[in-house]
């Protein structure tokens, strides 16, 4: 079904950030109007879903282009469920933000950066072109990349350098690959290709498990994924705590989902090679990412290496590659983007409240703070999988599926 209204979340952040930078010197109605997107950007990811349930798949073309050679908007119950989890999220760290965020950031157009960012996380979840697939990572990138610095305190910067030279190098090969895509198949929209890929010959078989690797590494750094990771832990500490919590909601998530999307739809034809491959990055991701956790003192770095274990399970999905395994996995990516948001924010409100995220100074933050430290342990025991939590049945069904 076309629908034009699918470029709504995409618009209604872009126009947000663009009235931010225009109110910059009026600190209150910038923020006002960071507010008032945010819920606007929220009740069109409301809307989207309930039309894409109604309707199922809806679609549109810009440009006055036709498929397979437009922009291309595709928006299917996936995409949709993830744009307004996108919206959910968004509403709840820019509530946040407002008090947390100190008048030089905001004087620095954090409003307007964050918004921008939702319209490159949004842009990345609707696009149906690998292409621009590229350009909203980009988009959405460059956003990430000022306001992991903004601020200017050495740890931000170190960690703003290692987050920057690591998705860059991602970006250099899924350029590369989308180039050797196109040479192939002479198309970068993805239902045209997959069409395309199932007619090609045996003989294309070596040109598309390297496109799969290419595909693999690119989308894995920006997933971190084992082996390529470490840039994650390095920096998600070092911003302020809304930073850090829609970095590790759905920037890490935009990854797994194009990778969820290419190895759903592209690379099928040997599946004994590729998707053994996603299983192994899985379970290696699942066991460094925990074993790291173990060994850190600081409580977002604590997070942040959990964030990397739970990369693993999502994959371990794509991995499995069965009608179960693929549902626990989606289940799984959603639940995590509200799960991790979460705690990232309880840890920011730890933080404020004794001046330290090192584990050592808050013992018996309990007695002292009993509604933050039950904020913090519904999310936790739902990652841990305890019922009836919504982590509980996204791994049961990994594990009915392995």
């Amino acid at each position: 079904m076309n629908s034009p209204w699918l470029v709504l979340p995409i618009l209604i952040p872009m126009l947000t950030g663009a009235t931010a930078l225009l109110t910059i010197r009026r600190r209150r109605l910038q923020r006002l109007v960071s507010l008032v997107g945010a819920a606007a950007h929220l009740a069109a990811g409301g809307w989207l879903l309930a039309q894409v349930s109604e309707h199922g798949v809806l679609a549109a073309q810009l440009g006055g282009w036709p498929a397979p050679y437009g922009i291309t908007l595709v928006a299917d119950l996936f995409s949709a469920l993830l744009v307004a989890l996108t919206g959910l999220v968004g509403g709840a760290v820019a509530v946040y933000s407002l008090v947390t965020i100190d008048p030089e950031r905001e004087h620095f157009g954090y409003h307007a950066l964050y918004h921008f960012l939702l319209m490159g996380v949004s842009g990345a979840f609707l696009t149906g072109d690998l292409f621009n697939l590229y350009v909203w990572f980009e988009v959405m990138l460059m956003a990430s990349f000022v306001l992991m610095g903004l601020g200017g305190e050495r740890g931000q910067v170190e960690g703003a350098i290692k987050y920057v030279t690591l998705n860059l190098v991602a970006s250099a090969i899924f350029l590369a690959a989308l180039g050797l895509l196109y040479g192939l198949a002479g198309s970068l929209n993805m239902a045209d290709l997959a069409r395309k890929f199932a007619l090609l010959p045996a003989d294309a078989d070596p040109l598309l498990l390297t496109l799969a690797v290419l595909f693999l590494v690119a989308f894995g750094i920006k997933a971190a994924a084992f082996p390529l990771f470490f840039w994650l832990p390095a920096s998600y500490h070092t911003p302020p705590a809304p930073v850090a919590a829609i970095f590790a909601g759905l920037l890490t998530k935009v990854g797994v989902y194009a990778l969820m999307r290419v190895f759903t739809l592209l690379f099928l034809r040997r599946p004994e090679y590729t998707h053994s491959l996603l299983l192994i990055v899985a379970g290696l991701s699942m066991l460094s990412g925990m074993l790291g956790a173990l060994v850190q003192r600081n409580f977002r770095r604590v997070l942040a290496f959990n964030l990397v274990g739970h990369i693993g399970f999502m994959l371990m999905g794509l991995g499995l590659f069965s009608p179960v395994a693929l549902a626990g996995g989606i289940f799984y990516l959603a639940h995590d983007i509200v799960v991790k948001t979460n705690l990232f924010l309880v840890s920011g409100a730890v933080e404020r409240q004794r001046g330290t995220g090192d584990l050592a100074s808050l013992g018996g933050l309990y007695r002292s703070q009993p509604i933050l430290a039950l904020l913090f342990l519904i999310p936790a025991l739902s990652l841990a999988g305890i019922p009836p939590l919504s982590g509980f049945p996204a791994k049961v069904a990994l594990i009915q599926a392995g």
